[in-house]
């Protein structure tokens, strides 16, 4: 018989008003000699209060275990090879949790995957934290041949519906075809007469049109040529404008040129995040690092900013953006990131995301893929280094708690 205890890791939960309760594992042994298994009974109500695919948990036994698993789909039954007790196979849950479902960063299971680049994330619905899992389990070998299957899937499932609709596609027009064909027969005679009057018209007003060109040109404003402007222009019209209050106010303070910016791309009425690419256009030039420009400016950057990770992100748009527009050589994207990271601009956590994101959201529109892919690899070496640095950090806590 199942009871209810608290979701919780390798280390107890006694809290008895705690709300996240997931079921005791059941298991049933079956068989006997080299046939002998264990039978999960109730891996299906396990899986659902650790919001997790009963696959996966019933892989997780075998994984921990050393030992064959198998699962039906439709009878929801999960199989692992070998006699196991039920206190080993709860061990191997509070395991399971404590890697697989527990948020790193605030401990509640909370935690769906994201999957990028080929690594796996937890996304924390309750802190918002995205902390990745320990990419050495097993477990998530597992997973990421489950992610491709449903991707293979989803792809099969798009073809055959796009071919379904094309069939029905080219059955309508077939029908169609035929009715204009008869429909043509009949007005073939209209045509006719339709064309013979189309001649005697065109002949009268020649002369006419011929006059009127003439009239209109004359009466053509040539500023109204120009009067769409699209969001480059305007965008580069705020760059000018804070452009110039620099040069007319070389010592306001960061305060006043992150106000100017502001209110350049308020009354461009361009998106919020268009404040990083208006100030990093208006003062990042080819020769960047001789004149400390990300030096000079990085306390505007971090005002603009305001530490929003979300804005971060924009700002590694914003600079991948101007590698790409020629304004600096694509050797010089990791460059500046480094930079904006030793002046606090730019947080590790956002570096590191962007890195394992790929194309994401905060990717402009107007970035090729090839640039992209291009500036993610000249990077690499920075990335490398600071997941180097967080994994020392993060051994430097574990010894210093120990």
């Amino acid at each position: 018989m199942s009871r209810l205890i608290n979701i919780s890791g390798t280390t107890p939960i006694e809290d008895f008003s705690y709300r996240y309760k997931m079921p005791t594992v059941v298991g049933k042994i079956e068989g006997k000699g080299n046939g002998i298994k264990t039978v999960i009974v109730n891996i299906g109500d396990l899986a659902t209060a650790l919001n997790r695919d009963p696959q996966e948990v019933n892989k997780f036994f075998g994984c921990e275990m050393g030992a064959q698993t198998t699962f039906n789909e439709d009878t929801m039954k999960a199989i692992v090879n070998g006699a196991h007790t039920d206190p080993k196979l709860q061990d191997c849950v509070h395991k399971y949790v404590e890697k697989f479902v527990l948020c790193p960063n605030c401990g509640l299971p909370e935690t769906v995957y994201s999957i990028k680049q080929g690594c796996i994330w937890h996304k924390c619905a309750a802190c918002g934290a995205k902390e990745m899992v320990d990419m050495n389990h097993k477990l998530c070998t597992f997973i990421l041949s489950q992610e491709k299957k449903l991707k293979d899937k989803k792809k099969k499932d798009k073809k055959e519906k796009a071919k379904k609709g094309d069939d029905d596609g080219s059955d309508k027009a077939e029908k169609k075809k035929k009715k204009k064909k008869s429909k043509d027969s009949d007005d073939d005679k209209k045509e006719k007469k339709k064309k013979d009057k189309k001649k005697k018209d065109k002949k009268k007003s020649k002369k006419k049109d011929k006059d009127s060109v003439s009239d209109a040109a004359d009466g053509v404003d040539d500023l109204s040529l120009g009067s769409e402007v699209d969001d480059a222009n305007v965008r580069n019209m705020a760059i000018n404008g804070v452009q110039a209050f620099m040069k007319e106010n070389p010592d306001a303070s960061a305060d006043e040129i992150a106000e100017v910016v502001v209110n350049q791309q308020m009354a461009s009425a361009l998106k919020s995040h268009d404040k990083v690419h208006i100030f990093l256009r208006a003062v990042i030039t080819s020769d960047f690092f001789k004149k400390k420009e990300v030096e000079t400016h990085a306390e505007t950057i971090s005002k603009i900013t305001q530490g929003n990770p979300i804005m971060q992100r924009h700002l590694i748009s914003a600079v991948e953006d101007i590698c790409a527009d020629d304004i600096l050589e694509p050797k010089h994207f990791p460059v500046v990131l480094k930079q904006l990271f030793d002046e606090d601009a730019l947080s590790e956590d956002s570096i590191l995301e962007w890195a394992f994101d790929g194309r994401s959201e905060y990717t402009s529109d107007s970035l090729e893929e090839e640039a992209r892919a291009k500036l993610r690899g000249l990077a690499e070496p920075l990335v490398a280094w600071l997941q180097e640095d967080s994994d020392s950090d993060d051994s430097d806590s574990d010894s210093d708690s120990d």
